[in-house]
């Protein structure tokens, strides 16, 4: 059990940091419990920029380019 909450939580950091772990990963014991948690940090990521953007009022894509000629 403690092993699958490390996995876990490395996951989550990972995940939340954008960078996946392959060995962690594929590990046929932990690698199921990193990879829940990789997600879980992930969506949480996403979150937080979510409420950033808004409480900055910033709308629509970050990767539009304001003059198409660049």
């Amino acid at each position: 059990m403690d092993d699958a909450l490390v996995a876990y939580n490395a996951g989550r950091v990972d995940g939340a940091a954008g960078h996946r772990d392959p060995q962690i990963a594929e590990d046929p014991e932990v690698g199921a419990d990193y990879r829940v948690g990789l997600l879980d940090g992930r969506i949480a990521a996403f979150h937080l920029i979510k409420e950033l953007r808004g409480i900055l009022g910033v709308t629509g894509s970050l990767y539009e380019k304001e003059h198409p000629e660049d």
